[in-house]
């Protein structure tokens, strides 16, 4: 029997906008507090589902082409600018 390939939920980031590769079980995990740890290692905060999804991130594609997890290290987190900001 071969092994079961894990499903993946593709969540953007509202933090860096990247679409981020989540573990079903790590969807789990995080549903009631709406943060969740990629297969990266990114910790995403979920966007609005009303939000087109961003691009796809490069270190969770290297990771799902390369099969293998990242070293466990504190994720880096970047703040993107507000789309809200008022324009003067």
């Amino acid at each position: 029997m071969s092994p079961v390939e894990p499903f993946l939920v593709h969540i953007r980031c509202d933090t860096d906008g990247y679409t981020h590769a989540v573990t079903e079980d790590e969807f789990a995990t995080g549903r009631h507090d709406g943060r969740f740890r990629a297969v990266c290692g990114h910790v995403v905060l979920a966007a609005p589902m009303i939000e087109a999804p961003g691009r796809f991130d490069p270190e969770c594609r290297d990771v799902l082409r390369g099969g293998t997890a990242p070293e466990p290290s504190v994720p880096r987190q970047e703040r993107r600018r507000s789309r809200w900001r008022s324009r003067r």
